[in-house]
C-alpha cells in the first residue's frame, strides 16, 4: 500500500513537471531572455567582487578564489531552491485564490502535493552560473578533488537548499493567519542573497550572531565553505561545521513543514 502511494506521488510529480515544461516552452522569447539575463546577473556580481578585491584588499581575509568558492556554493543551493521549491514564495496567493482547495480534496498528503505541484525548470538558468563560479572557485582555491570533499559539498548543497526552502515555507505560511506574506518573502529573499554570497565575518558581530543562531543563513555557505577552505569563522562552534550545516538545514526545513501543516488546519476557502 505504501509503495503504491509513493508510486502515485512520483507519477503526479512527473506529470506536473511535464505540464510545467510545456507551459514554459510556450514563451520562447521569455526563456531566451531569462537564459541570458540571469547568468549575466551573477557573473557580473562575482566579477565586480574580483575587481574590488584586486584593487583594494581581501574581504575579511578572504581572497578572490575563496570568495568565488563561497559565492558559487551559495548559488548552487539557490538554484536548486528555485527549481524545486519556488512555490513556497507564493503561499499567500494560493490562500487568497483558493488554490489549496484542490489539494485538500485529493486523497494524497497535502504537503507532498504542494511541494511537487510545480517544478520550475526555468530555475535551471539560476543554477548554471552557480556551477560555473563554484567550479572556478574549487580549482582556484586549491580544494582537493577527493571523494570525501565531493560528498561533503553535495550534502551541504542539499542541506542549504532545504534550509532556504524551510525559511520561505515558514515565512510564507504566516499567510494562513494574515492572508499576506509576500513582503516578508521579499525580505527573506534579500536577506538570503546578501548574507550567503559573502563572508559572514564582514558584518557586525550582532548580525553574525543573528545569522548563526536565530536565522541560520550562515550555514547555507559560510560555515561549510570555511570548513572546506580551512578558514576562521565568525564563531567557534562545537562539532564539524559540515555536520552542523546539515542539522541546521533539517531543523529549519522541519520548522517550515510544522508551520505549514499547522497553518493548513486554519485554511478557509476563498470561495473563488
Amino acid at each position: 500500500m505504501r509503495s503504491q502511494t509513493f508510486s502515485h506521488h512520483v507519477s503526479v510529480a512527473v506529470y506536473n513537471a511535464r505540464l510545467t515544461l510545456q507551459r514554459q516552452l510556450e514563451y520562447p522569447v521569455f526563456l531566451i531572455g531569462w537564459a541570458l539575463m540571469c547568468p549575466l546577473q551573477y557573473l557580473a556580481g562575482v566579477w565586480l567582487l574580483k575587481v574590488l578585491v584586486d584593487r583594494f584588499q581581501p574581504l575579511a581575509g578572504w581572497e578572490f578564489p575563496q570568495l568565488a568558492f563561497l559565492y558559487g556554493l551559495a548559488l548552487l543551493s539557490h538554484g536548486l531552491q528555485v527549481v524545486f521549491f519556488i512555490q513556497t514564495w507564493g503561499i499567500d496567493y494560493r490562500i487568497t485564490s483558493g488554490r489549496f482547495d484542490r489539494i485538500l480534496l485529493r486523497p494524497l498528503n497535502p504537503l507532498l502535493q504542494f511541494l511537487t505541484e510545480y517544478i520550475n525548470l526555468i530555475g535551471i538558468f539560476d543554477l548554471i552560473p552557480g556551477v560555473i563560479i563554484f567550479t572556478y572557485g574549487w580549482k582556484a582555491a586549491g580544494v582537493a578533488s577527493t571523494p570525501g570533499n565531493v560528498l561533503m559539498v553535495s550534502v551541504v548543497v542539499i542541506a542549504g537548499t532545504l534550509l532556504r526552502a524551510g525559511v520561505f515555507m515558514t515565512v510564507g505560511s504566516i499567510a494562513f493567519w494574515t492572508q499576506r506574506s509576500r513582503p516578508l518573502i521579499g525580505v527573506a529573499l534579500d536577506l538570503q542573497q546578501q548574507c550567503s554570497l559573502y563572508p559572514l565575518s564582514i558584518y557586525a558581530h550582532s548580525l553574525q550572531w543573528l545569522l548563526t543562531f536565530v536565522i541560520p543563513i550562515g550555514f547555507i555557505s559560510f560555515y561549510p565553505a570555511s570548513a572546506l577552505l580551512d578558514l576562521d569563522t565568525a564563531f567557534h562552534l562545537p562539532g564539524p561545521l559540515v555536520l552542523l550545516s546539515v542539522l541546521a538545514g533539517l531543523l529549519v526545513f522541519g520548522l517550515g513543514v510544522a508551520v505549514f501543516t499547522r497553518g493548513l488546519r486554519r485554511y478557509e476557502s476563498s470561495g473563488s
